[in-house]
C-alpha cells in the first residue's frame, strides 16, 4: 500500500510541475528589457515616419535635426557606397528638386533586430513610392524596403534605401 500511495505521490508531483511549468511558458514576458527596447522602437518609429513625411513635403532643413552627423547612407543605386551627412543631404534635396508630388504609402512598418534576433529599436519599413517628374511630368511608382538606425539621442545614425533606383530615372525620363 505504502509503494503505491509513493508512486501515485510521485505521479502527482510530476504532473504538477508539468502544469506549472506550462503556465509559466505561457505568461507574458514583462522584463523592463523588453518594454524598454519596444518604447525605444515606438519613439524611433515616430522619428521615422517624421523623416518620410518631411521628405514628402520637400522639407530639407526640417529633417536635418533628426539626422545624426555622422549618418551612413546606403543609396539604392546599384555600385554607390555609404555616403555621409552633406553628400546624404544633398543626395535628398537633388530628390527632392528633380520630384514633385511625393508620397510615400507604407505597406508596413516593423521593429528591426539585431543578430540575436532581439528587437534593438531599429524601424524598417516596406511601401510604395510615387512622385511626378519635374523635367517630364512622368509619374514614378516604385516599391520600396528602408531600414533605420538610430543614436542615442535618438537621431537617425544610418539609413538604407532598397528599391529600383535605375528603373525609377527610366520610368521619370521616358518619352510617350
Amino acid at each position: 500500500m505504502k509503494t503505491l500511495n509513493l508512486i501515485t505521490m510521485k505521479k502527482n508531483l510530476l504532473y504538477n510541475l508539468a502544469a506549472l511549468l506550462f503556465l509559466f511558458s505561457c505568461a507574458e514576458n514583462t522584463s523592463s528589457g523588453v518594454n524598454a527596447t519596444n518604447e525605444l522602437y515606438e519613439k524611433n518609429l515616430v522619428t521615422a515616419k517624421k523623416f518620410f513625411e518631411l521628405f514628402s513635403s520637400e522639407d530639407a532643413e526640417a529633417q536635418k535635426p533628426l539626422i545624426c552627423p555622422g549618418v551612413t547612407h546606403y543609396s539604392p543605386f546599384i555600385g554607390s557606397e555609404g555616403s555621409k551627412y552633406d553628400e546624404f543631404l544633398a543626395n535628398n534635396k537633388q530628390w527632392m528638386d528633380n520630384f514633385d508630388d511625393i508620397t510615400y504609402t507604407p505597406t508596413s512598418w516593423t521593429p528591426g533586430a539585431d543578430a540575436d534576433g532581439k528587437s534593438n529599436g531599429e524601424v524598417k519599413t516596406y511601401g510604395t513610392w510615387t512622385a511626378k517628374s519635374v523635367a517630364t511630368g512622368n509619374v514614378i511608382t516604385v516599391r520600396a524596403h528602408h531600414y533605420f538606425t538610430f543614436n542615442g539621442s535618438g537621431q537617425i545614425h544610418e539609413i538604407g534605401d532598397f528599391f529600383d533606383a535605375t528603373g525609377v530615372m527610366a520610368q521619370a525620363m521616358a518619352t510617350k
